[in-house]
């Protein structure tokens, strides 16, 4: 590392590779035959294989783009490195601790004890994680509208791994069960709601409004727009959240009024956001769209379609039916679709930072595009978008085989996408290219203003 070293998130790319590592785990479960949709939704390898990748792939991948992102939106640095550092280690002997206890489950007492041991360290080292990031967030003024979607994501993040916890102690600890066995019966869907909308949902939202507008050159500010997003995303997640719960332990027609009002927010919320980043791209300044966010349609169509299939099958009193679909779109169509497109641009910018940073100014360095192969990663993003589709569209019918296929595709396309992600690190393309000649360099907008 060189002078420029303190403008990086030291544990940033450890986190990057991590969560690669559990999304490819994941993947292989279902491939393998173990997990969904070879087992049943409730076998313990599927259930292991949701976790590695909402906490391990997710999770992890989140909590290192923000600890490189919160610095930039704030203009202030994070108080410790080495909290990153506990974080990671937390989450990832956590999942550890996890995966086991799921492999286990009914086996023997002390196996059954790894599931909430496992989670109440992974919610340990994300409450650690938390309070570093909220530290630069709140001290801000006035907060900005990405650092607000932010912070009411890491609001949900406490509710989701919470009743994790609560849930993981009343599956394996008996005496707990008459306590908390309502919980089982309406605590899953909460808990898969708080987690796949109103943690990874609103704080891919709030990302989004600051990464897109930068590299596109578009207008920034979302005026009431934004607002009206976050407002009714908010409320819609956490109404619908509370009446899931209500609704494990009372029947009454308000629970179920309040539940679907929450959900009509979200729609709302959901059709807001997607119409914004329709302006927020024929907004832009910036005529040629670089890969990463040419790449990101996709997710955003993912969660479009996802929309409308969920509107759908609630409407047809299909939403039980078609939910392994709808899962397939929003975690891996427009969550890990997002993350992967934009991690190809993060890497390469900190892969740059990290080399070539220290010397801007001292002579010929390599621009940020000159790290990466853009031609060649379009063909993979393609694959995987493509992939994704394929499986949603099996799982719709309940074709098991055809599913596992396509998952197959998929894995194939992130085991190559990371193998350009660690190019992009190396700068091998950059050393390739290094005959070319000066280039000339536009500071990148993932460096906190005061750094420039």
């Amino acid at each position: 590392m060189n002078a420029s070293s303190d403008r990086l998130s030291r544990w940033t790319p450890v986190m990057f590779a991590c969560a690669l590592i559990n999304l490819c785990l994941g993947l292989l479960l279902a491939v393998s035959g173990l997990a969904w949709p070879a087992a049943s939704a409730g076998a313990p390898a599927t259930l292991a294989m949701v976790h590695l990748l909402a906490i391990g792939w997710l999770t992890l991948m989140m909590f290192g783009a923000l600890f490189q992102f919160a610095p930039v939106i704030t203009g202030r640095r994070l108080r410790s490195q080495a909290l990153a550092l506990v974080t990671l280690i937390g989450v990832q002997a956590g999942l550890a601790l996890m995966v086991g206890g799921f492999g286990a489950l009914g086996r023997a007492a002390w196996a059954d004890r790894l599931l909430p041991a496992g989670g109440t360290v992974v919610t340990a080292a994300l409450l650690v994680g938390s309070a570093t990031l909220l530290v630069p967030l709140i001290a801000r003024r006035p907060v900005p509208l990405s650092a607000r979607f932010v912070m009411v994501g890491l609001g949900f993040l406490l509710l989701t791994v919470v009743l994790g916890v609560t849930l993981a102690l009343a599956l394996t600890i008996p005496a707990t069960v008459p306590l908390l066995a309502p919980l089982l019966a309406g605590g899953l869907s909460s808990h898969m709601l708080a987690g796949l909308g109103g943690w990874f949902t609103l704080t891919a939202i709030g990302v989004s409004y600051e990464l897109l507008p930068m590299f596109m050159l578009a207008p920034h500010e979302r005026g009431v727009v934004g607002i009206a997003i976050l407002w009714s995303g908010g409320a819609g997640f956490l109404a619908a959240y509370a009446a899931g719960l209500a609704s494990a332990v009372a029947a009454a027609g308000w629970i179920a009024a309040v539940g679907q009002a929450g959900e009509l927010a979200i729609l709302f919320a959901v059709a807001l956001y997607l119409g914004d980043v329709v302006r927020l791209y024929r907004g832009r300044r910036r005529r040629q769209i670089e890969l990463h966010n040419r790449a990101a349609i996709g997710a955003f169509v993912a969660l479009g379609l996802a929309v409308l299939l969920a509107a759908g099958a609630a409407a047809a009193g299909r939403l039980a039916e078609l939910a392994p679909s709808l899962l397939v779109l929003l975690l891996l169509g427009w969550l890990s679709g997002l993350g992967l497109t934009q991690l190809y641009k993060i890497v390469a910018f900190l892969a740059w930072l990290s080399r070539y940073g220290g010397r801007l100014g001292r002579g010929p360095v390599p621009r940020v595009q000159d790290l990466v192969n853009e031609r060649g990663a379009a063909v993979l993003f393609v694959l995987y978008f493509a992939a994704v589709a394929l499986a949603a569209g099996a799982a719709a019918f309940g074709l098991a085989d055809a599913v596992r296929a396509a998952l197959a595709l998929a894995l194939v396309a992130v085991l190559l996408l990371a193998r350009e992600y660690a190019r992009a690190w190396r700068a091998t393309y950059a050393q390739r290219a290094a005959a070319a000649g000066p280039r000339s360099l536009v500071p990148s907008p993932l460096v906190r203003q005061g750094d420039r």
